[in-house]
């Protein structure tokens, strides 16, 4: 059993004597996810809540990989019995930190839920539309980005956020869009300094 002075608690013991071996991993997702989940954030919910089930070695819980052991009953021996017991507990400790993960609005959504991949199944059907109008949000915000009276650098940082937006939502920018993208906004002041660059092999980073 973990030690009770510890300042984090990331495991406990299952409660399945036949198998005290077997731990429970208890996913802390009020401290340790900055980010609640709300209609117009999924894609950057999505990625640290994706990462924090892979570091724990979870994930499979909430893709479906990892299935529910057919229902068993106390005849049929303590490891059946113990197998069902464990991916019960540990689903249920799962969709509990989807539920602390999410704002007040969204867990209506999945209150009904009984296990992790049905509620993570409901938050994708629910918010990947959305996700794909971000896209075209972010591309048309690019194409319209200007530098006017922002400093270079003010302007790059704009354009990067985009871009790192973009990338986060799986659609990442090719080097030749993302130099287009950067030349148009930048004006004609600085045509004399692209013309060199766009003749380069090389492309473009920020």
């Amino acid at each position: 059993m973990a030690d009770s002075s510890s300042s984090t608690t990331l495991v406990i013991h299952t409660p399945i004597s036949v198998n005290a071996t077997t731990l429970l991993v208890v996913v802390n997702a009020s401290s340790q996810l900055f980010l609640k989940l709300k209609p117009i954030n999924f894609s950057f919910w999505r990625a640290q809540f994706v990462s924090l089930v892979i570091g724990y070695d979870l994930m499979g819980y909430i893709d479906g990989m990892i299935k529910r052991p057919t229902t068993v009953s106390f005849s049929q021996g303590d490891a059946p019995v113990a197998a069902y017991s464990h991916w019960l507990c540990q689903d249920k400790l799962i969709l509990h930190a989807i539920f602390s993960s999410v704002s007040e609005t969204v867990i209506p959504l999945i209150a009904t839920c009984e296990t992790s991949h049905e509620a993570w199944i409901t938050l994708t059907r629910l918010y990947a539309n959305k996700t794909r109008s971000r896209v075209t949000q972010l591309k048309e915000s690019l194409s319209l980005a200007q530098r006017g009276s922002s400093s270079v650098t003010e302007f790059l940082q704009s354009v990067k956020s985009f871009v790192d937006e973009l990338a986060t939502i799986d659609t990442p920018l090719s080097p030749d869009d993302l130099t287009l993208y950067i030349f148009n906004g930048l004006g004609p002041k600085f045509r004399d300094i692209v013309a060199p660059i766009c003749a380069k092999e090389k492309p473009f980073f920020l």
